[in-house]
């Protein structure tokens, strides 16, 4: 399915929305203003229903139509069945969840029941404080009993569409120290998948925003304190100069103190003002630009100054343009290799495999990342089979299954390179095919020509 990523983020995105939207910490209710016990819920139920609606679509295109069919069929087998024993059979073995459409389709019909149930109840003349948190508890069972599509806890990340959107913050984290790394690198891929939250509010272009617009925001606000205590705690006692645990305390200090403004000034005003979710919005976006900018700043001092530091940092053509070069030296050294290895130098050959894995290693900690989740299964295969090699490769069967995987491999590298070079990003932009020649001969320096 084309956009398949993008379509699995916004429905996780929705789920870790509706879990939190039921912690009223999260949300913008002012006890101090008016007794919980008194007010009424109906506004927070609606927001969370037009959440729900909009996963239970998703999750229809998610599931491929002949399993979709099947999975409906079964369920109105289980319908028609007089035997209880037949029919407890049945559902138990759809609640098995045995592979991800299953699973999918079992948390589509709680979703529909429970959009059912929630369009009733928003027929009541109010919506109490009770009645909000017992819808909360079953949204929240379906949500965490799903076998497949339970989201993971804040700052734990999926692979599929958590990244960071920054050649430049890629390069300086390769360069960061093992002990130091992993946390930088929590912290910027938190923050990124925090603005990636937020460019769905109003993403379809709806004025005002739909409800579930808030449902998202109270997903940042979540997430965004889960951030803050992760800067104070295992950031700030687990990195090493004074001068980044100064600079993951002071992150944690901005981010909390304005998304408590944010929360003070602007979410308050959500039922009442259209234009309010788009202003949170905005406003959260400009923060967390800023710590991204600010955490670069802290491993490239002077690096990112001035307006646009984030544009800059973080520009979309950077790396369409990265990846690109770098997926044409990996199939120029695939080739020099696979040349190699048809010839009689031993040591040729095992320089040119030398040179291919050296290059691998910086293609891993950059470019790779760069790549859709969609074309990591040969490049994973291929890094597999690299890994496992007896070095050197001695004997004509090993060279020569080398030199095949090689041609295959060299032919993938083609056909991505093929692929980004037509991405809208590059129309216009010529190959510089004398920058990426540098690259490649950076790596060969050691094979004979």
């Amino acid at each position: 399915m084309e956009g398949r990523e993008e379509q699995l983020f916004e429905f996780e995105m929705l789920l870790r929305g509706v879990e939190r939207s039921f912690n009223l910490h999260n949300g913008v209710v002012d006890a101090d203003a008016r007794p919980l016990v008194t007010r009424d819920f109906h506004t927070e139920l609606g927001d969370v229903r037009d959440a729900i609606h909009r996963a239970i679509r998703i999750a229809r295109r998610l599931l491929d139509p002949d399993s979709d069919s099947k999975l409906v069929f079964r369920k109105y087998v289980e319908t028609q069945l007089a035997d209880d024993r037949v029919r407890r059979a049945f559902l138990e073995e759809e609640l098995d969840q045995d592979t991800p459409q299953e699973s999918l389709f079992v948390l589509r019909e709680s979703f529909e029941s429970l959009r059912n149930l929630i369009d009733h109840l928003l027929k009541l003349p109010t919506c109490g404080l009770g009645l909000f948190s017992d819808v909360g508890n079953l949204a929240l069972r379906e949500i965490v009993l799903n076998r497949y599509f339970r989201p993971f806890r804040p700052l734990e990340f999926h692979i599929e569409y958590d990244r960071i959107h920054s050649v430049r913050v890629l390069d300086l984290l390769a360069q960061q120290p093992q002990d130091t790394r992993p946390l930088f690198t929590t912290a910027f891929l938190a923050l990124f998948r925090l603005l990636h939250y937020l460019s769905y509010v109003g993403r379809d272009g709806e004025d005002p925003p739909p409800p579930r617009a808030r449902v998202v925001l109270s997903l940042v606000r979540s997430e965004a304190v889960s951030l803050v205590g992760y800067l104070r705690q295992e950031f700030a006692t687990g990195v090493g100069p004074k001068r980044l645990k100064a600079v993951g305390l002071r992150s944690a200090r901005d981010i909390m103190k304005e998304t408590d403004r944010i929360a003070r000034e602007v979410l308050v005003e959500l039922e009442s003002e259209p234009d309010a979710p788009m202003r949170a919005a905005v406003a959260f976006t400009t923060l967390l630009q800023g710590q991204v900018v600010a955490l670069a700043e802290a491993l490239e001092p002077g690096g990112f100054t001035g307006e646009q530091a984030f544009a800059r940092l973080a520009a979309p053509e950077e790396m369409a343009l990265r990846l690109r070069k770098d997926l044409w030296v990996f199939g120029q050294l695939c080739r020099v290799t696979e040349n190699a290895l048809a010839g009689d130098s031993l040591p040729a050959a095992e320089a040119a495999l030398s040179a291919l894995k050296s290059y691998f290693g910086y293609f891993q900690e950059g470019s790779y990342q760069l790549l859709r989740y969609s074309d990591y299964e040969p490049f994973d295969r291929f890094t597999a089979l690299l890994m496992e090699l007896p070095w050197p490769p001695e004997g004509p069967s090993i060279r020569q299954r080398l030199t095949e995987d090689l041609r295959r491999f060299s032919q993938t590298l083609e056909s991505t390179f093929a692929s980004v070079s037509r991405r809208v990003l590059l129309r216009g932009r010529t190959f510089d095919r004398a920058e990426a020649e540098a690259l490649r001969d950076r790596f060969l320096t050691s094979v004979p020509r």
